[in-house]
C-alpha cells in the first residue's frame, strides 16, 4: 500500500474514531488460554476491559456493545483452544472483532498454526499477528505501557484499533445510530 492511501486509510479511521461514542472506543479483551496476552495487549491498547482468560465453565461472554478482541498465542494448542472460545463467542450471538495471534516467540508460526488460523479467519472481523517484543517479558504487565515497540508491533496495535473503530461504527449504524 502506498503512503498516500495508508494516510488516507488513517484519516478515515481517525474520522471513525472522532464520531464514536466514548463508550465504542473501548474494547474488550478475552484470551483464549492462559497465557495468551490479553492482560498485556489490554494495556498496550489502554483500554480498561479485560476478561480474563476463557474457561469452560463461562457460558456467558458480555461486552455491552463493545467490541470484542480474542488473543491467542501462535501454538498449535493454543490455536485449537482458540476455535473453540470463537464456537463459544458464536453460540453468545457475537462475532469478535478482532483476533490477535501474539507470536510466542522470534520463531516462524507453526504449520499447523497457520492451517488452524486460515480455516477461522472468516469468523472473525479481521486477523491480526502480534509479533514476538523480547522486551515485554521483562517486566511487569502493569509496565507493558514503558517497553519500546518495534515498528511491527506499533503497526499491530494501530490495526487491532482500526478494526474495532470500524467494528462499533458498523454495530452502531445496525442500531440505527448515526456515526
Amino acid at each position: 500500500m502506498g503512503r498516500r492511501q495508508a494516510d488516507h486509510g488513517t484519516a478515515e479511521h481517525d474520522r471513525i474514531a472522532a464520531a464514536l461514542p466514548d463508550w465504542a472506543k473501548e474494547m474488550v479483551l478475552l484470551g483464549c488460554h492462559g497465557g495468551a496476552g490479553a492482560t498485556t495487549l489490554r494495556v498496550l491498547l489502554n483500554t480498561p476491559w479485560d476478561l480474563g482468560a476463557y474457561s469452560a465453565d463461562r457460558s456467558e461472554i458480555a461486552t455491552f456493545g463493545r467490541p470484542l478482541v480474542l488473543a491467542t498465542r501462535d501454538s498449535a494448542a493454543a490455536t485449537a483452544r482458540a476455535a473453540e472460545v470463537m464456537n463459544v463467542v458464536e453460540a453468545n450471538g457475537m462475532r469478535a472483532a478482532v483476533l490477535v495471534v501474539v507470536a510466542d516467540g522470534s520463531g516462524p508460526e507453526p504449520p499447523e498454526s497457520t492451517a488452524r488460523l486460515r480455516l477461522v479467519e472468516g469468523r472473525v472481523g479481521r486477523l491480526i499477528r502480534f509479533p514476538f517484543v523480547a522486551g515485554l517479558r521483562y517486566v511487569d504487565v502493569a509496565d507493558a505501557g514503558q517497553v519500546r515497540l518495534p515498528k511491527k508491533a506499533q503497526q499491530a496495535l494501530s490495526e487491532i484499533r482500526n478494526a474495532c473503530y470500524s467494528a462499533a461504527s458498523g454495530a452502531l449504524v445496525h442500531q440505527g445510530e448515526e456515526v
